[in-house]
């Protein structure tokens, strides 16, 4: 699993926006390389959404149908790299994943 900093890749696809973590140095080396295995780049191969469409709520694993409608498949591994690939980096250093769920608290205390 990557050690490096956390971030958001977020991908909007049939009016809704899905995610994944990565590490963001790897990431940038992916991009240039895509010889680096993908299980260095992500966190986990959760695919991720916020139901009601913003940034803030709790967020949950699509169902597959509507993967099927946003992406043209189901397969996580493609899924993962279309987000990769052509998503839009969200996050740095400082994002924890409990913030980015929508878990952690106060700003300024670690959820960890």
């Amino acid at each position: 699993m990557p050690e490096g900093p956390t971030c958001r890749v977020s991908y909007k696809a049939d009016g809704q926006e899905f995610f994944v973590f990565a590490d963001a140095d790897y990431l940038e080396k992916w991009k240039q390389d895509k010889t680096i295995p993908i299980v260095q780049v992500v966190q986990s191969y959760e695919i991720l959404h916020v139901p009601n469409g913003g940034n803030t709520g709790e967020a949950v694993r699509p169902a597959k149908g509507a993967l099927e409608s946003a992406f043209g498949t189901s397969n996580t591994d493609d899924i993962v790299k279309k987000i990769l690939t052509e998503g839009e980096y969200k996050g740095g250093a400082h994002l924890g994943r409990a913030e980015a769920y929508g878990l952690g608290g106060d700003k300024g205390q670690s959820a960890y």
